[in-house]
């Protein structure tokens, strides 16, 4: 009887085993670290105040039109770095199993991970800035009584945003060339449309802005004026 096969199989096994077990050992260790290290991240990150940041969020139209922030941002960061923790150690099993190809995926991924979390801080920023800008452009255009002024807010917002993302997308290294180049021209289209058209409805409230602005240093209230044959006092500016 030949045992030759079966003794082999043995030997595979005696050096696998091992290697097996050494391989759940650090993933049961790396497990316990993690979900320690994420649980007390995340009342760090409450204590500090940091979901305060949610609370910004909720006043933007955007994210309540999405449906508002409903997770923590300090359980969010927590459970970020619970799985890059988790990654870590992943990869250190992978290594003591000697799965070269495992290894090497999990490897990818975690090299990844910095270009997303840039990416998505990126975004944040983005929508806080087009947020701001929105606000200003919003209270300058109420300023000067244009009936239009909430559009004209939003269109910039939108505009913003969309750049930013755009911008987001290209630091995740996804390539957004075909998206910049139709953006920039659908973009382009659109302004001019939107100009165009605003422009001739808004014809007369703009010639009324122009004759205000030059004749304001000619014409007081309560001047006797003439215009086209018409004599009146004017009670009003």
């Amino acid at each position: 009887m030949d045992t030759g096969p079966i003794n082999q199989l043995f030997t595979q096994l005696s050096v696998f085993f091992p290697k097996f077990i050494g391989a759940i050992s650090i993933l049961l260790i790396g497990w316990v670290i993690s979900r320690t290290v994420g649980k007390i991240l995340s009342k760090v990150l409450a204590t500090i105040g940091v979901d305060r940041l949610a609370e910004m969020f909720q006043d933007i139209d955007l994210v309540q039109r999405a449906g508002g922030m409903r997770a923590q941002v300090s359980s969010v960061l927590a459970k970020g770095v619970y799985y890059m923790l988790m990654l870590i150690f992943i990869i250190a099993a992978t290594e003591v199993l000697g799965v070269a190809a495992i290894t090497q995926l999990f490897t990818d991924l975690m090299n990844y991970l910095p270009s997303l979390l840039t990416a998505a801080v990126v975004l944040m920023i983005g929508i806080f800035v087009a947020d701001l800008i929105q606000g200003a452009v919003l209270a300058l255009c109420q300023s000067l009584g244009i009936a239009s002024a909430k559009m004209i807010a939003s269109i910039v917002f939108y505009f913003i945003f969309v750049t930013i993302a755009v911008s987001a997308l290209a630091q995740a290294k996804i390539n957004t060339e075909f998206i910049s180049s139709n953006l920039t021209a659908i973009i382009g289209a659109v302004a001019l449309a939107f100009a165009f058209g605003y422009g001739l409805a808004s014809r007369d409230l703009i010639a009324n802005y122009l004759a205000g602005y030059y004749n304001k240093n000619k014409i007081r209230v309560g001047d006797d004026v003439r215009v086209i044959g018409v004599r009146g006092k004017v009670v009003m500016i």
